[in-house]
């Protein structure tokens, strides 16, 4: 139930990257890779920054509205029926969400493992699954992911050392060689799947430490956005561009390449394996966000009553949504975009308005400042920027001097990735110094109290 939902920061970090990141197996990649080819793999830092802008939004509202999740805080911003009829279009975009996810999912199944089986029957069994944990909360599904999420980003990036006998840097090259405009449209692509962090306003009620929730957040977006670009890079290396960009599911089949001597062939069955569950995860934060959401219009913090509705509801929707994966794939890349940009983007920015004004002069710190542990913080986070923000340099000097040299393309790459790592672990370092000054302030209270 919602009042029962407590999450910490590692679960939400997992929970961000679960959601944003396992989506993108089915056949969302084969579009960024039509569009800028062989330097599709830099077309994950622009969403990168969108998701965070979208996180520190959240955050922003835990601090200001603690205890109360977006529904409810749109029905006290808006009043009823400017509340209510936002409060709908959010639930329209997470049956969106729900229908892409569902269906798709089900498609990669009939097409790929399970020929012979119905669709429909597809449809029902993963549906069934989702609405057994609708009779759970967030909590359970965070600690289940807990355990698949990253045993499959550790899979995801160990797939350039098993595929290293398939792999050709010479399929890469020339680096940059794409046009700026092409990359920076592949950079618009994938802000339709990074929008998908918005299904976390849904939980802000389990939320207590502002702060420690936007770094977690941080964190959960840049190892999607590092582990995208690992996988694209070793996409490419492996297949080219040419092939990438004409398979349905370029992920699995690239798996399929995996030949580790004769008794270890079908890798792809255990990548599905830890895949699926964390898969199932991302559908199952959406469909409770879409309860959540549901049990607000009517004042309701047990949304068991809805579950059995609204299950049916999906499952037969999602059936005559998207028709096939061609659908689904051009959906995903060219109109979800659109939509998280006309819809979403303007809905943060009002957000943003509100809380600054509400939350100014209320900051608190988690960790008291002139600390070492405070000049530790900071020195992360400016690390963390700084970085980010030289990825989209880099992109922009390699460009400019690509028709000089071609070590310049080289360089680029290798700048660019180590950039993106650094990022991913001073992320990981604010995240981790937030959460001892909370426990460090936790023990002062207790000291505190237990003295008087």
């Amino acid at each position: 139930m919602i009042h029962k939902q407590v999450v910490n920061h590692r679960q939400i970090a997992w929970l961000v990257g679960s959601v944003l990141m396992t989506g993108m197996m089915i056949s969302f990649l084969r579009s960024v890779v039509q569009v800028a080819r062989m330097d599709a793999w830099f077309s994950q830092i622009l969403p990168i920054f969108y998701a965070l802008f979208i996180a520190y939004v959240l955050s922003g509202l835990v601090e200001a509205y603690p205890g109360k999740n977006i529904f409810e805080i749109l029905f006290i911003i808006g009043g009823k029926w400017i509340g209510g009829a936002i409060n709908l279009l959010i639930l329209f975009y997470i049956w969106i969400i729900l229908a892409i996810d569902i269906k798709g999912a089900a498609d990669f199944l009939h097409i790929s493992l399970l020929p012979t089986t119905p669709l429909e029957v597809i449809l029902l069994v993963f549906v069934l699954l989702m609405m057994y944990y609708g009779k759970t909360s967030l909590e359970v599904a965070a600690r289940v992911n807990e355990f698949y999420f990253p045993l499959y980003f550790i899979m995801c990036i160990s797939l350039y050392f098993l595929l290293i006998n398939e792999y050709n840097v010479e399929r890469l090259e020339p680096i940059l060689t794409s046009s700026l405009d092409r990359i920076v449209v592949s950079n618009f692509l994938p802000v339709g799947v990074y929008g998908d962090i918005f299904l976390i306003g849904a939980f802000l009620h389990a939320i207590v430490e502002p702060r420690l929730f936007y770094a977690a957040m941080k964190h959960g977006v840049i190892i999607v956005g590092f582990g995208t670009t690992i996988l694209l890079l070793v996409l490419l290396g492996v297949m080219g561009f040419i092939i990438a960009g004409r398979l349905n599911f370029p992920i699995y089949i690239l798996v399929q390449q995996i030949h580790v001597t004769d008794f270890l062939d079908r890798v792809e069955m255990i990548l599905f394996s830890v895949w699926f569950p964390a898969f199932t995860i991302k559908v199952i934060v959406a469909y409770l966000a879409f309860l959540v959401g549901v049990g607000s219009f009517g004042g309701q913090r047990h949304y068991n009553t809805f579950n059995a509705p609204c299950g049916w509801f999906i499952v037969v929707s999602s059936i005559f949504a998207f028709p096939n994966v061609a659908h689904i794939d051009q959906f995903i890349s060219y109109s979800l975009p659109l939509i998280v940009l006309v819809f979403q983007l303007p809905l943060a920015i009002f957000l943003l308005i509100h809380v600054r004004r509400k939350n100014k002069g209320r900051e608190q710190s988690l960790i008291p400042e002139g600390t070492k542990l405070y000049r530790f913080y900071r020195s992360m986070v400016w690390i963390t920027t700084l970085c980010l923000s030289g990825c989209v340099l880099v992109i922009l000097i390699g460009d400019f001097f690509k028709d000089k040299t071609a070590v310049g393309g080289v360089a680029t790459a290798v700048v660019y990735i180590a950039l993106l790592l650094i990022a991913l672990l001073t992320s990981y370092g604010e995240m981790q110094a937030l959460n001892h000054g909370k426990q460090k302030l936790g023990r002062e209270k207790q000291a505190g109290s237990f003295r008087q």
